[in-house]
């Protein structure tokens, strides 16, 4: 028992080292960003207090946070696999869901998408991509605007690029994305490759098919590498939601 506490004594420094460089790099506008400070001062109070506890109540926890480490590491397993995944060839649509638009372009996930969607654009001429993403409070557009604009930029023809500007959430961006589709083939005959961030592309795949779509597969854009922990973990929480969501 004493080399597990030491174990997890050292694992909560490490979660308290890790949430500190998150904060630093992407602030706390979020409170998932405090996730790993606060499960790692958690985790040390923990250890500190075992031989305190009432054992019973103190081994319980401990088989707890093993059955939940257990299935947080099967859902992850799941999300890594379709991180690298290949997207279909000639696909009908590129759907990019969107991300932050700063005053400066595209914050540094939505880049990495777009850059993504750029390259399956350049190789792959027939087909149209559909921008999703409506304007948050602090964005200076729509996140569809911003990320069209930043492939025109990059010599994509306008004529491929089409709008879906009113979403707030990935199911929102899929649902509406349905539209602009319907009117050239039913969505069940569609072909469509959904781009985001790697660790977003399971939960973007899950969605769609639950809406409908058919013929789907997906392709990644890779972030800033020292977040991917943070954004791999917050993601095992949003699939959660999705599952209880659209069961």
């Amino acid at each position: 028992m004493k080399n597990i506490l030491n174990i997890l004594k050292i694992l909560s420094i490490v979660f308290i080292i890790y949430g500190l460089i998150v904060i630093s790099l992407i602030g706390t506008n979020r409170l998932f960003n405090l996730f790993y400070l606060i499960s790692g001062i958690t985790l040390l109070l923990f250890t500190m207090l075992y031989e305190k506890m009432d054992q019973r109540i103190a081994k319980a926890l401990l088989i707890f946070l093993g059955i939940v480490f257990l299935c947080f590491i099967l859902m992850e397993i799941r999300i890594i696999s379709y991180a690298h995944s290949k997207p279909k060839k000639n696909a009908d649509y590129l759907i990019v869901l969107g991300s932050q638009i700063k005053d400066t372009g595209p914050s540094m996930d939505y880049q990495a998408r777009l850059d993504s969607a750029y390259e399956y654009l350049k190789e792959n001429l027939n087909t149209k991509v559909i921008c999703t993403g409506g304007q948050g409070y602090n964005e200076p557009m729509s996140e569809a605007k911003g990320g069209a604009e930043y492939l025109k930029k990059k010599g994509i023809k306008e004529d491929r690029i089409i709008l879906e500007d009113k979403s707030k959430s990935t199911l929102e961006n899929l649902t509406n994305a349905r539209e602009p589709i319907t009117k050239e083939k039913p969505l069940d005959e569609a072909s469509v490759v959904i781009v985001s961030a790697d660790y977003h592309l399971y939960r973007g795949a899950y969605i769609a098919h639950k809406l409908g779509y058919k013929d789907v597969s997906v392709k990644g854009g890779h972030g800033l590498f020292v977040l991917l922990p943070h954004y791999y973990t917050r993601e095992a929480f949003a699939l959660i939601y999705e599952l209880l969501r659209l069961k």
